[in-house]
C-alpha cells in the first residue's frame, strides 16, 4: 500500500535505469522533469524533437549524459519515430512532449504500427493528501468520456494491474456515484450494481463494490454512521468513477483544493504513457515518469 507519493521516488531509486522516449522533447516543462529523474539515475530520455531547441534547453537545465537526441521537426513523424522504438523494445515508457495529444494518441492506436496493447485505453491518477493516511487511485479522469459497463470493466482491470505492479496484494476497488443504493434514475447505481454482480462469481485478485458515495469510500465513520457492511466500505484504494466529468472534477478539486499530491499515467499500451498538460506541476510531472517506471517494472517482475 502506498501511504504518500513520496513512496514513489524511494521505490524508483531501486529500479534500473529505464529508458524513456519523449516525443517532441523541446518543451521547459518536460526537460525540467526529465533533468531531475535523470539525475535521480531513474531514466535515460531519449529525445525527440527540434535538435537546436532540444540542445539549448539541455544546456540551460544543465541535462547530463546519459541522453540521445533524435532530430524530427514534424508531430506525426516524431511519433512514428518513438511507437517504432517502442515496438522494437529499444525504449520502456513513453512522454508526451510539446506535442498535441490527439497527434500522439492517434499514433499509439495507429493499426499499422501503433502500440495499443488493450481494447481500451485509460487512464489513472494517483493522489496522497495531507489528512489521509493512503494513496487513493482515481480513474478515469482524462480519456473515457462516458464508458459503458464493459468498458468500466477493462478500466477497472487496467487500474487493478497498475497496483498490483505498485506491489498492492489485493486492491480494494469502490465503484463511485453520489448514493450507496441503486437508484434506477441514477444510471451509474445500476451500472455499478451490474459490474458488481459481474465478478459474483469470478475468481479474483481484488476486491470490489458499489454504488457507494465517495465518503462511503474513504471514510470509516461514514460507513459505520449509515451502517454498511462491505470490505471496500471507509478502506478503498481505487476509486472508479461515472463518467470523465466526475473523475476529472475529483481530481483536479484534490489537487488544486485539498493539497493533493499526483501522478498519473494512461494505460491500455505495450508501455505506459506520460501524458501531463502544462498546467501540472513540476513534481506532478516527476510524480508521474516515477509512477511510469514503477508500473514498467512492476508488470516485468509480474511477467516473470
Amino acid at each position: 500500500m502506498l501511504r504518500s507519493i513520496d513512496e514513489l521516488l524511494v521505490k524508483a531509486k531501486k529500479v534500473n535505469r529505464t529508458k524513456c522516449a519523449v516525443v517532441f522533447a523541446h518543451d521547459d516543462h518536460v526537460i525540467g522533469a526529465i533533468k531531475e529523474a535523470s539525475d535521480l539515475g531513474i531514466i535515460e530520455p531519449v529525445l525527440i524533437g527540434k535538435k537546436l531547441e532540444i540542445e539549448k534547453l539541455i544546456k540551460e537545465f544543465d541535462l547530463k549524459m546519459p541522453y540521445t537526441i533524435i532530430d524530427e521537426e514534424d508531430g506525426e513523424r516524431a511519433t512514428r519515430i518513438a511507437m517504432d522504438m517502442v515496438n522494437a523494445k529499444e525504449v520502456d515508457i513513453l512522454m508526451k512532449g510539446l506535442i498535441d495529444t490527439k497527434v500522439l494518441l492517434k499514433g499509439v492506436v495507429n493499426s499499422e504500427f501503433g502500440i495499443k496493447d488493450a481494447k481500451l485505453l485509460s487512464h489513472v491518477g494517483i493522489v496522497s493528501y495531507p489528512t489521509y493516511h493512503k494513496c487513493l487511485f482515481a480513474t478515469d479522469g482524462a480519456m473515457n468520456i462516458a464508458p459503458d459497463v464493459e468498458q468500466k470493466i477493462l478500466i477497472i482491470e487496467a487500474a487493478v494491474k497498475l497496483a498490483k505492479s505498485l506491489g498492492y496484494d489485493k486492491p480494494k476497488v469502490g465503484l463511485v456515484s453520489a448514493v450507496e443504493k441503486v437508484n434506477p434514475k441514477i444510471q451509474s447505481t445500476v451500472e455499478a450494481a451490474e459490474i458488481v454482480e459481474y465478478y459474483k462469481d469470478k475468481i479474483i485478485d481484488f476486491y470490489i463494490d458499489g454504488p457507494f458515495a465517495v465518503d462511503n469510500l474513504v471514510s470509516m465513520d461514514s460507513v459505520k454512521q449509515k451502517n454498511i457492511t462491505s470490505i471496500v466500505g471507509g478502506d478503498c484504494d481505487i476509486l472508479v468513477f461515472p463518467n470523465l466529468d466526475a473523475g476529472n472534477i475529483f481530481y483536479k478539486t484534490s489537487v488544486f483544493l485539498a493539497g493533493g499530491r499526483s501522478a498519473g499515467v494512461i494505460l491500455g499500451a505495450k508501455v505506459p504513457i506520460v501524458l501531463t498538460s502544462r498546467a501540472d506541476s513540476a513534481e506532478a510531472k516527476l510524480n508521474s515518469i516515477l509512477l511510469a517506471v514503477l508500473n514498467h517494472d512492476g508488470l516485468s517482475n509480474l511477467s516473470n
